[in-house]
Parts: structure tokens; sequence; C-alpha cells
């Protein structure tokens, strides 16, 4: 079952997190470690439990994660 809005606001998140990482030069594409992380293991656990709230918390958390990994990197 889709909850309401997660949907859009995961999507969101994945597109504003790829944007980010393809404005890097390849050389700081290359030093970021791209992992699978218990935030991802969050989303889903949350999607799966059909909590509304938690998933979006943890796709707040995912994005940023990943926004702050990729503007570290690019230091």
């Amino acid at each position: 079952m889709a909850l309401p809005g997660v949907r859009a606001e995961h999507a969101a998140a994945v597109r504003a997190v790829n944007a980010a990482f393809n404005r890097l030069t390849p050389a700081v594409q290359e030093s970021i470690e791209i992992e699978h992380d218990g935030l991802e293991a969050e989303i889903d656990t949350a999607i799966l439990a059909e909590d509304r709230t938690r998933a979006l918390a943890a796709i707040r958390a995912w994005r940023g994660h990943w926004l702050g990994q990729i503007k570290r990197a690019d230091r």
C-alpha cells in the first residue's frame, strides 16, 4: 500500500541527491563511498509498516545524510 505523500517525498529526495552528485566533478564523485546504509533500511521498514510519519522522517534523514556527504566531498 502506498502511503500518501511518501512516494513523492522519496522521489524528490532521490532527485535532489542525484542532482547534487551530478554537479560534482568526476574526481569528486569517485571520492564518495556509496554504501547501503541503515537509513535506506529504515525507509523500507517504515514503508512496509505503513508508518507515514516514520517513513517521511527516514526520507529526510537519508536526504540530509547524502547531501551532507556530497557537500563535504566538494570542499
